[in-house]
């Protein structure tokens, strides 16, 4: 699973605030999915409706961890592993979820411009896997015989029959470039109707509700400086504070999952022309309302230069981006200023 550069949950407490935060803000720490901490807070007349309510969720993040777990098996259960493993001698039905979030990937993968986020690029990422575990490069032989093997088209998805083929039986499926935001809007939906005030963050992946009920009009959500960068204002490792409601931010970067070799970096995004790691940029932030579609934007624009990235985020409506470029300096689509701390945004 992809990751990345954690977005840090801000309410504002590294800032003076002169209204005291109310009694019914809650907040819990939920371990062992996704292959990160996930973090939820939220306003509930109660602790008592706040840990029903987080048990909930807890229940729905452990099943589509399960789903989308490639690998591990789980008894009953048409996962990832499974679908990888069966889904190249004939056609295996899978979970509605399942078959929503590969329905979603091939349409976004069929845009043009959009192609480079390839969720058959399983065969590829395996080896990569394999050798970030030993701390050695994937032999070039193996990873060029892998990306014959990487054709989404060779991905047949029955709607009528919720059924998956691989009409290239080598062919493998990743969703690490989508599976954390479709969870986050899977989860969303329940909170919005139990607990509309929320602030929930799958490590790079975060998802803000209604506003605080504390006075504030808007959460407060920080970026992390990838290292090696210094913080634009804060004095600390953060790099920006975006203020917002009912929006989604994930980012991608260089620096949380890799490996040394020689001296050299070698991080987790891999660009499929290429079968190496993307070296345009360090890191960027998406900013929009689809948890999905800001975690394929975020993949997208890491894998592309920064002047195409910038122009196709500025072709979509009501999304915006933060770059950091190799060098180290940063930027950001216009439609982020009004939520941007250095430029003058805040909670109120």
């Amino acid at each position: 699973m992809k990751r990345l550069f954690s977005l840090l949950l801000v309410l504002l407490m590294i800032f003076p605030h002169p209204i005291a935060m109310a009694e019914t803000k809650y907040s819990r720490n939920i371990f062992g999915y996704f292959d990160t901490v996930i973090s939820l807070m939220g306003y509930t007349d109660s602790q008592e409706e706040f840990d029903r309510v987080c048990d909930e969720a807890a229940q729905q993040l452990k099943y589509l961890h399960q789903l989308f777990d490639g690998y591990n098996s789980y008894p009953g259960l048409h996962n990832l592993w499974y679908v990888n493993r069966h889904a190249g001698s004939s056609p295996v039905q899978v979970d509605q979820p399942f078959f929503d979030l590969l329905s979603k990937a091939k349409e976004m993968q069929s845009k043009p411009g959009y192609e480079k986020v390839n969720i058959a690029m399983g065969a590829v990422l395996v080896l990569w896997h394999e050798a970030r575990e030993e701390g050695v490069l994937p032999d070039a032989k193996a990873l060029e015989e892998a990306s014959r093997h990487t054709d989404i088209s060779q991905v047949i998805l029955d709607e009528e029959n919720r059924t998956v083929y691989f009409a290239d039986p080598l062919i493998r499926l990743d969703l690490g470039a989508v599976a954390k935001g479709y969870a986050a809007d899977y989860v969303k939906a329940l909170l919005e109707e139990k607990m509309p005030s929320f602030l929930i963050s799958l490590g790079g992946n975060v998802y803000a509700g209604d506003a605080p009920l504390d006075g504030r009009k808007r959460w407060g959500v920080s970026v992390q400086c990838p290292d090696g960068v210094p913080p634009i204002q804060f004095g600390s490792d953060m790099l920006e504070v975006f203020y917002t409601t009912r929006m989604s931010l994930v980012t991608s970067g260089d620096y949380q999952r890799y490996m040394e070799v020689d001296g050299v970096r070698y991080h987790h995004i891999i660009d499929p022309d290429t079968c190496m790691p993307a070296t345009h940029l360090r890191a960027v932030t998406i900013v929009c309302e689809s948890g999905f579609l800001a975690d394929y934007l975020s993949t997208l624009l890491f894998l592309l230069p920064y002047e195409d990235g910038i122009a196709l985020i500025n072709s979509i409506p009501d999304a915006g981006a933060l770059f950091v470029l190799s060098d180290g300096s940063v930027t950001m689509s216009e439609d982020l200023y009004p939520m941007a701390y250095t430029h003058g945004a805040g909670a109120r």
